[in-house]
C-alpha cells in the first residue's frame, strides 16, 4: 500500500455552476466610473422630463392630462418611497417574512410602478411620452453602451477600461445602440398598420366585405401570432443588445439577431440567469441602502452632537434637515424656518438627493453589468465561444495588456531570464590562406 496521501483538489464551482459568474456584477457595478455615468444619466433623464412637463399642453402639464400628480411628484414618490420600501426584519416589531420579502423586492416594485406610469403616459399624454422616450433612449444608449463596454472588458480580460475610452467607443456605436431597441418594435408597428389597412379596405365593400374578412380572418390571426413573437423577442432581447455591441463591436442588426438567437436557443438558461441576477441584485441593494442611510444619519448626528455648545444649533440643523430614519431617510424640512434658512435647506436637500441618486445609479449599473455577464454565458452556451474573447479596437491591445501574464510564467523569487548576448565578431577577416600553408 502506498504511503502517499491522496491529493485533494479544490472544486472549481464557477466551472460547474456557470451562473455564479453573475456574482461578479456587484464588484463591477460599484466601480466609480460606472456609478458616475449612471448617476449623470439618471439626473439628465429626470430633469429633462421635468422640463418637458413644464411645456404647455398637450406636450406638458401631465397632471392635467392624466388627472393626478405631476411627473416630478410621481418620480419622487417612486424613488423615495417605493424603491426604499418598508424597512423590516422578520420577528422584529411584529414583522413577518412576507414583509421582509416585500422589502427585499422593493426594486422590482419600483420598476413595476415605472412601467405602469409609462403606460399611463402613453395612453393619456402620448406627446409627453414620445418626447421623453426619445430623450431617454438617446441618453441611455450612450451611457448603457459605455458601462457595458467597461463590464465586457472586465469580464473577459480582467482589465479596467477608462471612462473616456468607453465613452468614445459608445459615441461611435451610438447609432446602433439607439436603433437596436427600436427596430423590432418598428417592424411590429409597421406590419400591424399594414394588416389593419389591408383588412379595413375589404370592410369598405358593402355587404360582401364583412364576409370576406370573416372567412379569411385566419390570415390576420396568423400574422398576429408572428407580431406577438416579435414583441416578446424584442422585449426580452433589449437587455442583451447593448452588451452584444460592447462585446462584439457589431451593429444593431447583429445585436438583435444574436440576442434573440441566444434567448430562443436557451430560454430556460436565460430566465434562470435573469431571475438569479434579480434576486442577487435586490439582496446587494439592501446593503447599498443601509450604507446610504448610515451616511446620512452619521452626518446629521455628528453635526448635531458637536454643535451642542452653540445655543439652538441642534434645532437649527433639524430645521434645515430633519433627522433621517430607517422608515424615511429622505425627509423634507418640517419645521418653521427663518428668513435665511430656506435657501440653505434647498442646498441640504440637493446633497441628500445626490446620495439618493448614487443609490439608484448602483441599481442601474448592476443591471447593465449583470446583463453583460449573462450575455457572455449565453454566448458560451450557444456558440461555444470562450468568455475571454472580446472585441478590441486598433490600439486597445497595446493599451490593455494582461497584467501579470509574463510574471506569472516565471517562478516566484527568480528574475526573468535575460536573452543571451550576441557573439562578438572580429572586424578583421581571417587569413585563411596563411592557415592552409601552415
Amino acid at each position: 500500500m502506498s504511503d502517499e496521501g491522496a491529493e485533494i483538489r479544490s472544486i472549481d464551482w464557477r466551472r460547474w455552476f456557470q451562473f455564479l459568474e453573475i456574482l461578479r456584477s456587484f464588484r463591477m457595478a460599484i466601480h466609480p466610473a460606472s456609478l458616475v455615468l449612471c448617476f449623470v444619466a439618471l439626473a439628465g433623464s429626470f430633469w429633462l422630463g421635468v422640463l418637458v412637463d413644464q411645456l404647455p399642453a398637450p406636450v406638458g402639464h401631465t397632471a392635467e392630462q392624466v388627472g393626478g400628480p405631476s411627473f416630478f411628484e410621481h418620480i419622487h414618490r417612486i424613488a423615495t418611497t417605493t424603491l426604499w420600501g418598508d424597512w423590516s426584519l422578520p420577528y422584529v416589531g411584529g414583522r413577518t417574512w412576507d414583509d421582509f420579502f416585500a422589502f427585499l423586492m422593493a426594486p422590482v416594485s419600483a420598476v413595476r410602478n415605472l412601467v405602469a406610469l409609462a403606460i399611463t403616459y402613453w395612453q393619456d399624454a402620448p406627446w409627453f411620452a414620445l418626447i421623453n422616450t426619445v430623450l431617454m433612449l438617446s441618453i441611455w444608449a450612450l451611457v448603457g453602451t459605455a458601462v457595458t463596454r467597461m463590464a465586457a472588458v472586465r469580464v473577459a480580460r480582467e482589465e479596467s477600461v477608462p471612462a473616456k475610452q468607453a465613452l468614445c467607443f459608445a459615441v461611435r456605436k451610438w447609432p446602433s445602440a439607439v436603433t437596436g431597441p427600436l427596430i423590432p418594435f418598428g417592424v411590429l408597428v409597421f406590419l400591424a398598420l399594414l394588416m389593419g389597412a389591408f383588412t379595413g379596405l375589404f370592410l369598405w365593400i358593402p355587404h360582401v366585405g364583412e364576409w370576406l374578412v370573416a372567412v379569411f380572418f385566419f390570415l390576420p390571426l396568423l400574422l398576429s401570432v408572428v407580431l406577438a413573437l416579435i414583441f416578446i423577442g424584442g422585449a426580452f432581447s433589449v437587455g442583451l443588445q447593448w452588451p452584444t455591441i460592447a462585446a462584439e463591436g457589431s451593429d444593431s442588426f447583429d445585436a438583435i439577431s444574436r440576442s434573440i438567437s441566444y434567448i430562443s436557443s436557451r430560454p430556460w438558461k436565460y430566465l434562470f440567469s435573469t431571475v438569479f441576477s434579480i434576486v442577487y441584485g435586490c439582496a446587494t441593494f439592501i446593503l447599498v441602502k443601509f450604507v446610504a442611510f448610515l451616511t446620512l444619519f452619521i452626518a446629521h448626528e455628528a453635526i448635531a452632537v458637536f454643535s451642542w455648545g452653540q445655543g439652538d444649533a441642534t434645532e437649527k440643523i433639524s430645521r434645515l434637515w430633519e433627522a433621517p430614519a430607517l422608515d424615511n431617510p429622505w425627509p423634507m424640512p418640517g419645521f418653521e424656518q427663518y428668513w435665511s434658512e430656506p435657501a440653505a435647506s434647498c442646498v441640504f436637500m440637493f446633497w441628500i438627493w445626490v446620495v439618493l441618486g448614487v443609490m439608484m445609479a448602483f441599481l442601474v449599473s448592476f443591471f447593465l453589468c449583470s446583463q453583460t455577464v449573462i450575455y457572455f454565458l449565453m454566448r458560451k452556451s450557444v456558440d461555444a465561444t470562450d468568455i475571454e474573447e472580446v472585441y478590441l479596437e486598433e490600439g486597445e491591445e497595446e493599451e490593455l495588456p494582461l497584467e501579470g501574464a509574463a510574471e506569472a510564467e516565471a517562478p516566484a523569487g527568480e528574475p526573468p531570464e535575460e536573452p543571451p548576448a550576441p557573439e562578438e565578431s572580429n572586424d578583421e577577416p581571417e587569413d585563411e590562406g596563411a592557415e592552409e600553408e601552415d
